[in-house]
């Protein structure tokens, strides 16, 4: 069962991943047990995870499935992602606290 953790809220699994100085700006982070993923490959992870029933999921199993092609697409989805929120003027989450980390 898939469990989403607001990242801006303290939780233990956000405790664990601070720990473990992941970076939650810099990518999407995916705990499945005891393994941790992050970038492409949470997304790869996701989409091998996920059920094909609708075409959405299907497409992001397809787009995803390949751990070559999560490489490179998943740069790109990155960015677009951190332009948005920039334009939009949103702060980052900064979950390390790291200094000068305040906005995208």
């Amino acid at each position: 069962m898939l469990q989403r953790v607001n990242a801006r809220e303290a939780s233990p699994v956000m405790d664990e991943l601070n720990a473990k100085g992941f970076d939650i700006d810099k990518g999407l982070v995916l705990k499945v047990g005891d393994d941790i993923y992050c970038g492409s490959d949470a997304i790869h992870e996701l989409s091998l995870l996920s059920n094909r029933g609708n075409f959405f999921n299907r497409l992001t199993y397809w787009t995803f499935c390949s751990k070559r092609l999560s490489h490179i697409i998943y740069p790109i989805l990155r960015f677009f992602h951190d332009l948005i929120l920039k334009i939009l003027r949103k702060p980052k989450i900064n979950n390390l606290s790291l200094p000068d980390n305040d906005w995208f």
